[in-house]
């Protein structure tokens, strides 16, 4: 037991003195630990250390794979349940370089809070479940999603390259109905997939200092168990989800888009059809109308989702021609099939936000119009009227004003139209621009790796170099020799003697 301890307690990290080790010291350091620690049966490894639990002789930066390894034996001998505290104390702490080599072992450890509250139904890691006894009494489910997220983050600060424990987040929280726990990670762009680096090219070691986590969230590194296609779209699927339930309709158009733009061999796959009818939705929530990014989806796919989206289709028809009573007429006569798909809520917002885009095209001709004439253009009671322009004016979405004239012989209410919204917030425009030059360069950074990457490819290397030896040759390099049968024979064997002299 007192060599197990010593060695589970020992920095992987200094030498004898407390000095840093060089990069290739520390790897062996590491690598060596983590063979020690995967040798360990759960039973080896003790709670209690001369009447101390082992947990707190350990310090979770020092020794954080030690650390996790007894957290993973806690969960084996079903007593971390009773100690769910402990991995907070270990999330919020944990040296993000040594867990670079555990990276197996904190699947685990995520996997096992996912399980521990049940809220996941497809972790894709039933092996190490089956491995994992059932644990009860869960405390809050609020309290223990953000260890997940957290986990995430100290492992890839800008979280820039997707693994399963994305996936893994977002599957829990909305199980758990708690989509905003997840915002820490999907506000934050997907740059990379997993991985493996070019031999003898980008041979970095795991403890080295890495600008991008591409790098070393790699394939073999097992930070991420194996993603497919599939993953890669769920990810986009249900952050969409959490996106629309939160009405920012902006960043969910982007997810559905991304999913849509899959590089595919013109098959529409479930996820991809219902990401294309939700994106109906979405543009004419967003925008007004049924509109894509240029040039991101392909035009030959829209027209294989458009004839399995019919419904989907008339709907955005209709509601570019600003019909309301038809909309409503088409949205009833489709009723089974938006329940079918899921999307009767949604609907009923495209419902609702004809009527907003009716007002604001009011405005565009006139200056001031009463309240029962835009009931009239809406089909809604005068009340139901006065609330939802009221709405419009205090969320922003409408520049105008409701005015009650006091005197004369017309006392009805009256919607006057502004150049601007008063109770709209200025914006700091400093600030925005810093925020939009800080993502610039963190894009210009991910774009440079890109191309790095792409400079190292084989097929990219043999065309560079056609393309120099044709430039070199100049316009005979792209054109087919000459026909030379003729020519004198031997004249460069004569020729040649004079470069001996």
């Amino acid at each position: 037991m007192a060599n197990i301890v010593s060695n589970l307690a020992s920095d992987p990290l200094v030498d004898g003195k407390g000095v840093r080790l060089e990069d290739e010291k520390c790897d062996a350091s590491l690598r060596k630990l983590v063979k020690y620690i995967r040798s360990l049966k759960p039973q080896d490894v003790p709670q209690q250390v001369q009447g101390k639990a082992l947990v707190d002789l350990l310090d979770p930066t020092r020794n954080t794979i030690a650390y996790l390894t007894v957290l993973l034996a806690y969960a084996q001998q079903a007593v971390l349940a009773q100690q769910v505290a402990l991995i907070a104390s270990f999330v919020d702490n944990f040296d993000p370089i040594q867990a670079r080599y555990v990276g197996p072992e904190l699947q685990q450890l995520l996997i096992w809070l996912a399980n521990y509250y049940d809220h996941s139904r497809d972790v894709h890691a039933s092996r190490i479940l089956a491995l994992l006894r059932p644990l009860t009494n869960p405390p809050s489910q609020a309290s223990v999603i953000p260890y997940i997220a957290t986990a995430i983050l100290r492992l890839d600060p800008e979280s820039s390259t997707l693994t399963s424990n994305h996936l893994l987040l977002l599957r829990v929280c909305l199980a758990a109905g708690l989509p905003r726990q997840a915002l820490p990670i999907l506000d934050k762009d997907i740059y990379n997939f997993p991985s493996d680096p070019q031999k003898h090219v980008d041979d970095r070691l795991p403890c080295a200092y890495h600008d991008l986590s591409a790098t070393f969230i790699t394939k073999s590194s097992n930070i991420s168990a194996s993603l497919t296609a599939s993953d890669v779209h769920e990810y986009y699927l249900l952050g969409a989800h959490i996106y629309i339930g939160l009405r920012r309709y902006n960043r969910a158009r982007l997810f559905l888009e991304l999913v849509l733009s899959s590089p595919t061999q013109n098959v529409a796959t479930p996820i991809m059809v219902e990401a294309y009818k939700k994106s109906i939705l979405v543009s004419l929530l967003s925008t007004g109308s049924l509109t894509f990014t240029k040039g991101l989806v392909n035009t030959q796919m829209i027209k294989t989702y458009s004839s399995l989206a019919k419904p989907y289709e008339v709907l955005a028809d209709v509601f570019k021609k600003r019909d309301v009573l038809r909309l409503d007429a088409e949205i009833a006569a489709a009723a089974a099939v938006w329940d079918d798909d899921g999307n009767t809520a949604i609907v009923n917002q495209v419902a609702e936000s004809l009527r907003r885009y009716r007002v604001i095209d009011l405005q565009k001709t006139y200056a001031a119009l009463p309240i029962g004439g835009i009931a009239a253009h809406l089909n809604l009671t005068t009340p139901a009227t006065t609330t939802l322009l009221s709405t419009m004016v205090r969320d922003g979405h409408l520049n105008a004003i409701l005015h009650q004239p006091i005197t004369g012989p017309d006392t009805r209410p009256v919607l006057r139209f502004l150049s601007h919204n008063p109770n709209q917030p200025l914006v700091d425009q400093d600030a925005l621009l810093k925020e939009k030059s800080v993502r610039i360069e963190q894009l210009a950074k991910h774009v440079r790796e890109a191309d790095r990457k792409l400079a190292l490819q084989k097929e990219y290397v043999e065309a560079t170099r056609r393309t120099k030896r044709a430039e070199n040759a100049g316009a005979q390099g792209f054109e087919d020799s000459m026909d030379v049968w003729d020519a004198p024979q031997n004249v460069d064997q004569d020729e040649d003697m004079m470069g001996d002299l």
